[in-house]
């Protein structure tokens, strides 16, 4: 079991973020988009505030203006992989365990859902097969909304039957939003299910609140993750300016319900 926490809290103060790395020797999950999300970015500098951090390091790649799934141009499907395959030599470079991947960016009034799949499915093979072969777990994202979802639950389930070179990381707050039955999808990914994204929202829109704070059942996720029997990563990925307290202490709170009900599977 390893807990991560996702610097979305600090994405508009960075430099605030000194008191949690103080206070937390636990996992952190870095997004290569910066701080304010604005690019260019020099990562390696960016880096250079984490790298005493003591704790196991995962990597949010970007998600602004990249789309492998892109149906109509090919030169934007190619220039994303290019981007996404320097960020896993970067994640390499820096000791990560895992890169978290959007698969797709939705931004066209008409959604070509079919084509979309399959040239994200092309592009993802062709990144877990280069994260093999830097060691890098490729954990894909669940991403989209209503129509704009690029696969419903089942889909999602699938793809990683189709390419095993990737992991699964299931945002259960965009879950929610899609009325999937999160906790079957949990199960049904077994092992491929290397990672989850915990937040909490009102069914609507995708608010990134403190678990328990929103609209979601949470008694049934934790008993879908206890059920498992292999190492995942449990990704707190809260809203911007969340207090650093609480960020903490639901750090705890969710390693406590990983223990409980992973206790009551086994009992």
């Amino acid at each position: 079991m390893a807990i991560f926490i996702n610097m979305l809290p600090y994405m508009n103060r960075i430099d605030d973020c000194q008191e949690l790395l103080e206070r937390w020797s636990g996992g952190l999950e870095i997004s290569m988009d910066g701080p304010n999300w604005l690019e260019p970015l020099n990562w390696s500098s960016e880096f250079s505030r984490f790298k005493q951090h003591s704790g196991p390091l995962s990597v949010h790649s970007p998600i602004w203006e990249l789309n492998l799934a892109s149906a109509r141009f090919e030169v934007i499907r190619n220039y994303s992989y290019e981007v996404y395959k320097e960020c896993l030599a970067w994640s390499a470079h820096i000791g990560a365990e895992q890169m978290v991947l959007h698969p797709s960016l939705y931004s066209t009034p008409l959604f070509l859902r079919k084509e979309s799949q399959d040239r994200a499915k092309e592009n993802l093979k062709r990144l877990g097969d280069e994260a093999q072969r830097l060691g890098i777990d490729l954990a894909v994202e669940n991403v989209g909304f209503g129509e704009t979802a690029l696969f419903n639950s089942e889909e999602f389930v699938r793809l990683f039957e189709e390419i095993p070179t990737i992991s699964a990381l299931v945002d259960v707050g965009h879950a929610f939003i899609n009325g999937w039955d999160t906790p079957l999808v949990i199960r049904q990914l077994g092992k491929r299910l290397s990672a989850v994204h915990l937040h909490d929202n009102d069914g609507k829109d995708d608010l990134h609140q403190p678990v328990g704070e929103g609209d979601m059942e949470w008694t049934p996720i934790w008993e879908a993750l206890g059920s498992l029997p292999h190492s995942f990563r449990s990704i707190l990925e809260y809203q911007f300016d969340t207090p650093v307290d609480t960020v903490l202490h639901h750090a705890e709170m969710v390693e406590h319900e990983l223990k409980k009900h992973a206790s009551t599977q086994t009992a």
